[in-house]
């Protein structure tokens, strides 16, 4: 088929990392908005209420609802499944991947009103926590990385591309936010921020170096489907919790209903 063609020649794998690298780059952005002004619980919200309403159309409309209608349900719904159940069994083994509501207000360290706790151990604290975030996002954006690159040549890949990018930034807030105000400093916050989505072409690469000789257009139907599963299952047991516990429903609320317009809009602009 032209996907699995298209990966099989160098040119064809060039572009699906770059599409990796493209989305993976997207946690710069939310590094930029934790550092240029501290984000609140309502822009938060309402950024992780569009990456829910595009991976969730994304992953229903494009890799189940089309996949199945071109591959046969029974086993395009079977890989959503098994995805979901991956990341689910997967999840609880992943470091902690929310931050309390002290250290997203927190000030940067050099600050004195920072903290009631002593600053030194509030600052090891907050910088602990940045790191595993950064940890916990970079585990997280590797099987994305094989998801942007399998997809990068379906008629759909800008659309996955754009999900994951959307998604990245609020990850980006995430890793960047504690280590800013661990450390004061913006240039390693962001660094780290960027590193963390890095991993995702990385996971581009791996997939494509041991996977694509062995790729079929239904094996890569079930893998896409596979990967829709893995995506619902992020929606429902990491942003949508996140995105409640900034307690603005109204926010969020608006951004997934901005992020499903988005996402079927270049959907139906890639038809």
């Amino acid at each position: 088929g032209k996907v699995s063609a298209a990966l099989q020649t160098p040119e064809g794998r060039t572009y699906a990392i770059t599409m990796s690298l493209l989305a993976g780059m997207a946690t710069s952005i939310g590094g930029i908005m934790a550092i240029v002004s501290k984000p609140d619980d309502a822009r938060l919200a309402f950024l992780l209420g569009i990456a829910v309403g595009v991976m969730a159309s994304l992953s229903i409309v494009e890799l189940l609802i089309n996949n199945a209608v071109e591959h046969g349900a029974l086993g395009v719904s079977a890989s959503c499944v098994l995805g979901a159940i991956f990341y689910a069994v997967v999840e609880p083994l992943l470091p902690e991947s929310s931050f309390d509501e002290a250290s997203f207000h927190a000030e940067p360290a050099d600050d004195p009103k920072a903290s009631s706790l002593p600053p030194l151990a509030k600052r090891v604290q907050l910088l602990r926590l940045g790191f595993l975030m950064a940890v916990t996002m970079t585990l997280h954006n590797l099987p994305e990385g094989f998801a942007v690159a399998f997809a990068s040549h379906a008629d759909f890949g800008t659309a996955v591309t754009l999900a994951v990018a959307v998604h990245n930034i609020p990850e980006g807030v995430i890793v960047a936010a504690p280590i800013y105000a661990a450390t004061g400093s913006r240039m390693r916050a962001l660094a780290i921020a960027t590193v963390s989505g890095l991993s995702e072409p990385l996971g581009a690469l791996i997939a494509l170096t041991f996977l694509h000789k062995h790729l079929t257009e239904l094996r890569l139907a079930y893998l896409l489907a596979f990967t829709g599963g893995v995506m619902g299952a992020v929606c429902v047991l990491e942003l949508w919790p996140e995105g409640k516990r900034c307690r603005n429903d109204r926010k969020l609320f608006e951004g997934s209903a901005v992020g499903v317009l988005l996402m079927l809009g270049t959907l139906y602009a890639g038809a």
